[in-house]
């Protein structure tokens, strides 16, 4: 997949792993499925700001692809998509179904405008 209606690749606000276990280092409480010692990994939380170009249509940011400025192999969760330019854009609703499981995919309220910031904050892997 590839970004959409997106001006460049994104701006790193904040991108951080998130710690869990005994040791910094220790993913051994993270097994898919419990109990089969298969680790998965740790997650991450990143804050993003995306330019829309057109602020009324749907735009994506895919994880997957390698020039954006945060990047993994899954989506975990869209915790807030908030537009800090024009508050009359901050109504999003997702855009249909996610078709990858990196892809965020929004759809803006029509009080959007063209070039709109929109922070998205997400757990990634």
């Amino acid at each position: 997949m590839v970004n959409t209606n997106l001006t460049g690749n994104g701006t790193i606000v904040f991108d951080s792993r998130l710690w869990g276990g005994v040791g910094e280092g220790d993913t051994a409480w993270l097994q898919s499925p419990m109990g089969s010692n298969s680790v998965t990994g740790t997650l991450s939380l990143a804050v993003v700001d995306v330019i829309v170009a057109d602020g009324d249509a749907a735009f994506a940011y895919d994880l997957a692809l390698a020039t954006n400025v945060v990047t993994g192999t899954a989506l975990i969760g869209l915790l807030s998509a908030h537009n800090i330019t024009t508050a009359a854009g901050n109504a999003y609703t997702a855009a249909g179904a996610v078709s990858t499981n990196t892809l965020l995919k929004m759809i803006p309220p029509t009080g959007g405008e063209n070039n709109d910031v929109v922070r998205l904050t997400f757990l990634y892997r």
